[in-house]
C-alpha cells in the first residue's frame, strides 16, 4: 500500500482554511490521481464552510471586479462598496459536491459586501442540481424560475477535468441562466468552456499533483497497487 498520512495544506491568504490531503494512489470515476483531498470538514463543520465562502467570494471578486483591484480585506470597506455597488448581482447558486452549506455562506458573504439580487423576495436561491447516469443536469419544471434569466454562481468541491462542470453550464445556458462564476475548493483547471475558475486551492499547492487517465498512469505501470476508490464525498480503502 502506498497511502501515506493526511497532512493540511493551508490557503495562503487564509490560515483559517487547511485542505487535508493523503498522497497515494486513487482511482475516480474517469481518472487516476496520486492525492486524495479530503474536504469533508470544509463542507460539513459549520466554521470551516464558513471561512472557505469568505475566500471563494474575495477571489470571485478579484476576478469580476470593473474598477482594478480593491482589497477586501484592510479597512478600506467603502471603496470596496463603491466598487460593487454596480456588479451584476447574483440570484442562484448552483451547489454541487454536498457544497450546500458553503453556497448558503456565499450568498450571505456576497449580500454582506454588497452584491444583491434581482429575485422577487430579494434573497438568493440555493439549488442542489440532479444528475442522469451520464453526469447531465436534469432540471425540473419547479427548478427552472430559479434558473431562467437568472444570474448564476456555480460552487463545487473539485474541477478536475471539467467534463461534468462542462456539461452542466450548457444545461444552465439551455435553461436561459446567465452563468457569472465558477467557484470551487481545489481545481485543477483554470478555466472551462472559457469561464474562469475560482478555486481556493490549484496545483500551485500541490506541485507533484498529478490526474491521469488510466491506461497512461504512471503509477500502474510501475506496478503499484490502488489504495482507493475516491469521489468528492470520501473514499473506500481497498484491500
Amino acid at each position: 500500500m502506498s497511502m501515506g498520512k493526511p497532512t493540511k495544506i493551508f490557503a495562503k491568504d487564509n490560515p483559517e482554511v487547511a485542505l487535508k490531503v493523503t498522497k497515494g494512489h486513487f482511482s475516480s470515476d474517469r481518472f487516476h490521481i496520486n492525492y486524495y483531498i479530503d474536504m469533508t470538514s470544509l463542507k460539513m463543520r459549520r466554521k470551516d464552510a464558513q471561512e472557505v465562502a469568505k475566500a471563494m467570494v474575495s477571489r470571485y471578486v478579484s476576478r469580476v471586479n470593473l474598477s482594478g483591484p480593491v482589497a477586501i480585506a484592510g479597512g478600506d470597506m467603502q471603496q470596496l462598496m463603491a466598487s460593487l455597488a454596480t456588479k451584476t448581482p447574483i440570484d442562484t447558486i448552483i451547489c454541487m459536491d454536498g457544497c450546500e452549506v458553503i453556497g448558503a455562506y456565499v450568498a450571505s458573504e456576497l449580500s454582506s459586501i454588497g452584491i444583491t439580487t434581482l429575485n422577487s423576495h430579494h434573497t438568493s436561491y440555493i439549488i442542489t442540481p440532479e444528475f442522469d447516469s451520464t453526469g447531465q443536469m436534469v432540471v425540473r419544471d419547479n427548478i427552472r424560475p430559479m434558473l431562467k434569466d437568472k444570474h448564476v454562481l456555480v460552487v463545487l468541491a473539485t474541477a478536475m477535468s471539467g467534463r461534468t462542470i462542462a456539461k452542466s453550464i450548457r444545461c444552465i445556458n439551455s435553461y436561459g441562466g446567465i452563468i457569472e462564476g465558477i467557484s470551487v475548493i481545489f481545481s485543477a483547471v483554470d478555466e472551462i468552456d472559457g469561464y474562469p475558475v475560482n478555486s481556493v486551492f490549484g496545483v500551485a499547492d500541490l506541485p507533484d499533483f498529478r490526474l491521469s487517465d488510466p491506461k497512461d498512469c504512471q503509477d500502474c505501470k510501475n506496478g503499484v497497487k490502488l489504495d482507493a476508490i475516491v469521489n468528492s464525498y470520501g473514499y473506500t480503502v481497498l484491500d
